[in-house]
């Protein structure tokens, strides 16, 4: 069900951005609406996550360190240049977009919402734990089985929308991107904290799905 949340959160922030265009407000500030709108729909639960984890693997010196840093309900250094960084770039990135159609605008940021989703069901089944409990931990862990079914969904749903009002090559771009990003986290997290948590799996999230609106935006620009 991650990718289909997706597709539904991703929905809501195409139909903000899209309406606040129409109100001929500036795109940037339009590309700020709609993040802000899905952060309403979210609570904002991943982006604490990328805060989290970027204050533990920053501040923290040995594994138990950085674990209780992520688990510290308060914002660090770190934390906040991570939002201060990824926020206004994931706006910028959807007000790029807007010189696309409508259908195009919503096939595209509800596909890459709904695969980097998926890709944290991959997270989950492929990574260990890095703590006894937790959100990650109470999650469990799925099969690999269900591991492919959320890839394929939200890869479907994403590789259809970038080969239809991009093309394919940008879908495959789009894809291995969001791959990288999350395979570069992960590598990161089991040389910080010897595995996965919560916090690790919305910042994947994230952070995959900037690395496929940057590809959008790049050969929105190209075209």
């Amino acid at each position: 069900m991650f990718p289909i949340v997706g597709l539904t959160v991703g929905a809501v922030v195409a139909g903000v951005l899209i309406l606040s265009h129409m109100l001929h407000l500036p795109d940037l500030f339009c590309g700020l609406i709609a993040l802000g709108a899905g952060l309403l729909v979210t609570g904002a639960f991943h982006e604490d996550g990328l805060a989290d984890v970027a204050d533990g693997f920053g501040g923290g010196a040995t594994h138990e360190e950085r674990l209780a840093i992520m688990r510290d309900s308060r914002i660090g250094a770190f934390g906040t240049l991570a939002l201060v960084i990824v926020i206004p770039a994931r706006a910028a990135l959807l007000a790029a977009l807007l010189v696309l159609p409508p259908a195009a605008i919503v096939a595209l940021l509800a596909g890459a919402a709904a695969f980097s989703r998926a890709l944290m069901v991959d997270l989950l089944s492929t990574t260990r734990p890095a703590r006894s409990n937790g959100l990650s931990v109470l999650a469990g862990q799925p099969s690999r089985r269900t591991g492919f079914a959320a890839i394929a969904i939200g890869g479907l749903a994403a590789g259809s929308a970038a080969s239809v009002y991009l093309s394919w090559e940008v879908a495959i771009l789009s894809l291995i991107a969001a791959l990288l990003a999350l395979a570069t986290l992960r590598s990161l997290a089991m040389r910080k904290i010897g595995g996965q948590t919560g916090d690790v799996c919305g910042a994947g999230q994230v952070l995959s799905e900037t690395a496929m609106l940057a590809v959008f935006a790049s050969a929105v620009a190209f075209a």
